[in-house]
């Protein structure tokens, strides 16, 4: 696991592959009963961010990426990005400003 210039996790990708996004997009690690990741992906939806939902609960290997993400804390949401890195509940202007800063190849 490494650390990119805006402070994102990375996670190997060969691992990742099957989750990872499309460039301007987002997986988002969660769960059905995480408050955190319905205000998340609500707030997504309403900044026109595209994302995926993936339900760590029902997909042990998308578990096991999210763990990996936070340092070995089950925290979500957790949402992976198309270079492989990932943030940890953030802000919807974190994830647009990371989103941001992929596509000018930052």
């Amino acid at each position: 696991m490494e650390r990119s210039e805006a402070g994102a996790e990375h996670v190997e990708r060969t691992r990742v592959a099957p989750y990872l996004p499309e460039v301007g997009a987002v997986t988002v690690f969660s769960a059905v009963w995480c408050g955190h990741c319905s205000r998340l992906k609500a707030a997504l939806s309403r900044t026109g961010v595209p994302f995926r939902e993936v339900l760590i609960e029902e997909d042990p290997e998308a578990e096991r990426i999210a763990i990996e993400a936070n340092g070995g804390d089950w925290l979500i949401p957790t949402l992976l990005f198309s270079d492989g890195s990932a943030l940890v509940n953030p802000a919807p202007a974190e994830v647009v400003a990371h989103l941001a800063l992929l596509e000018d190849g930052v």
